[in-house]
């Protein structure tokens, strides 16, 4: 199975393949669980323009107006995946991630691309070693349910990531909820979240009980205001409590594929330099706590 929305299967935990409901994939149904709520008034938090809650799925819709593609290089020298448009991939299969290494012809040093007015990057340079997607969604977000249907990429020192962030770059201190998935072992995922800029003291590494780079399969992350919960598959597998460890609202959604180096290389390893991989994301969404929207867990049923 290809993995692709349309013919191929989506997996959950330890169980037979599934494939998505065939009753939901209407032009009609399809259209209104892309675009729910888009004429919907946004409201605030914190100040920030609120999103509305949705479902897309990208087989289907493509990034539509609300999703974008980052095109970047980090700031940090210790990061070497540089986002770039063209390596995101909007198709049949949904939305696809690439990372290659960058052409050593167009790297420049790290301080020209700080101070750079925008024409290095016009002209393809970059400061670091690999070239990958990221993928953001417009718009701030608070509590509810958040989902992803992701393969995720193999290989060693490759991270492939879903999580929810914002920081000083925003006028925000740094509060993030992640699912990052190592390359070096997919049949586990790493889970973290940041306070105040501060991660948990021992971030848990867990066995999903599938290979993640296998197959498509469903990731969660339920955020309230006194705990945080992950799943994959629909199995909870980690649990944060209490409203003094959990990050603040508003945070912004993203999912992206990166290349680890020398910094990371006790906790992913380091990418070889010939590096080729690619992640995929079929279908995200948001359930707002109250409920009652459409969510990607929804597309898939056991057969």
């Amino acid at each position: 199975m290809d993995g692709s929305i349309d013919v191929a299967a989506i997996t959950t935990r330890g169980g037979p393949s599934v494939r998505l409901k065939k009753s939901i994939l209407t032009s009609a149904a399809l259209g209104l669980s892309c675009l729910l709520m888009t004429g919907a008034a946004a409201g605030q938090i914190e100040g920030k323009t609120a999103g509305v809650p949705f479902r897309t799925v990208f087989p289907i819709s493509g990034p539509g107006a609300n999703w974008w593609r980052a095109e970047y290089d980090h700031p940090a020298g210790w990061f070497q995946t540089a986002w770039r448009k063209e390596a995101v991939e909007f198709g049949a299969a949904g939305a696809r991630m690439h990372l290659a290494p960058s052409d050593p012809a167009d790297r420049v040093d790290g301080k020209e691309m700080k101070t750079d007015n925008g024409s290095l990057l016009k002209a393809g340079k970059t400061s670091k070693e690999f070239v990958s997607g990221q993928v953001q969604r417009r718009n701030w977000y608070g509590y509810g349910r958040y989902e992803v249907v992701m393969q995720a990429a193999a290989g060693k020192g490759l991270i492939s990531a879903f999580y929810l962030y914002t920081g000083p770059h925003f006028g925000h201190s740094h509060e993030e909820i992640n699912i990052e998935i190592l390359g070096k072992d997919t049949a586990r995922a790493h889970f973290n979240r940041f306070r105040d800029g501060a991660p948990l003291e021992q971030p848990p590494w867990v066995d999903l009980g599938f290979d993640a780079a296998a197959a498509p399969r469903l990731y969660t992350i339920d955020w309230s205001q006194d705990a945080i919960i992950w799943s994959a598959g629909g199995t909870e597998l980690f649990r944060l409590t209490g409203a003094e460890h959990v990050p603040r609202p508003p945070m912004k959604i993203y999912f992206e594929l990166w290349a680890g180096s020398e910094k990371q290389a006790h906790w992913s390893g380091i990418a070889p330099k010939d590096t080729h991989a690619s992640a995929l994301v079929q279908c995200a969404s948001y359930t707002p706590p109250e409920g009652g929207t459409p969510s990607c867990s929804e597309l898939m049923t056991t057969e």
